[in-house]
């Protein structure tokens, strides 16, 4: 009881508690700390950066928009990576820890709509939604009260192409920020190989 009531409240405890061999490390404690801001509606921007294999994806990308759906079961969430195959990835993850016993005695209130289960799109009970996409695709029909970006561009050689990365700046500024409710927040995960990448020039927009 005491395990389950911390998870609901504090997300590296709910990581704990759905991936029961998951080994806690000192960043993962400051990723959970700046995602549970995000979900408290303290920050609505924010960057994660770490090289591969750091576990970046599994607290961001599998854990967290559970637990966060799981809190405001009636929300809407885009997911979106470098390709519509990862993307899909992430949303059957995440669709399936929804779908666990596991996780029915954390959330009661937040349930899958039996008619939409897709790995990329899927429904809860209660209005909610999760949608998954890959960068530069069209995003349809739904809005996003969270978006989040799992590395925008695969690996070095996409981010050294001057066509991927506007390619990459002109799905974000005129797809998926057309897509964001208000007070929406924006979640980018990525491993940087580039300066002009499109975590940088969001850095520039902000200092200027």
């Amino acid at each position: 009881l005491l395990r389950r009531r911390r998870a609901r409240q504090n997300l590296l405890a709910y990581t704990q508690y759905t991936h029961p061999r998951f080994e806690v490390a000192h960043h993962h404690g400051i990723i959970c700390t700046a995602l549970e801001a995000v979900e408290r509606g303290e920050c609505n921007r924010l960057m994660i950066f770490c090289p591969p294999r750091h576990t970046k994806s599994e607290l961001a990308s599998r854990r967290f928009p559970s637990w966060y759906i799981g809190r405001h079961p009636d929300r809407q969430i885009i997911a979106a990576s470098y390709n519509g195959d990862l993307a899909s990835d992430f949303g059957r993850d995440v669709r399936n820890i929804i779908d666990s016993p596991e996780y029915s005695q954390l959330f009661p209130d937040c349930e899958l709509a039996a008619d939409s289960r897709a790995a990329n799109r899927w429904n809860t009970e209660v209005g909610g939604a999760y949608v998954a996409a890959g960068v530069g695709t069209a995003i349809t029909g739904r809005g996003a009260h969270l978006a989040l970006i799992d590395d925008p561009v695969k690996d070095r050689s996409d981010a050294d192409s001057q066509t991927v990365r506007d390619h990459t700046w002109n799905w974000y500024t005129n797809v998926l920020y057309t897509r964001l409710m208000p007070d929406a927040a924006i979640v980018m995960i990525m491993t940087r190989w580039h300066e002009d990448d499109l975590a940088g020039r969001l850095l520039e927009q902000q200092d200027e």
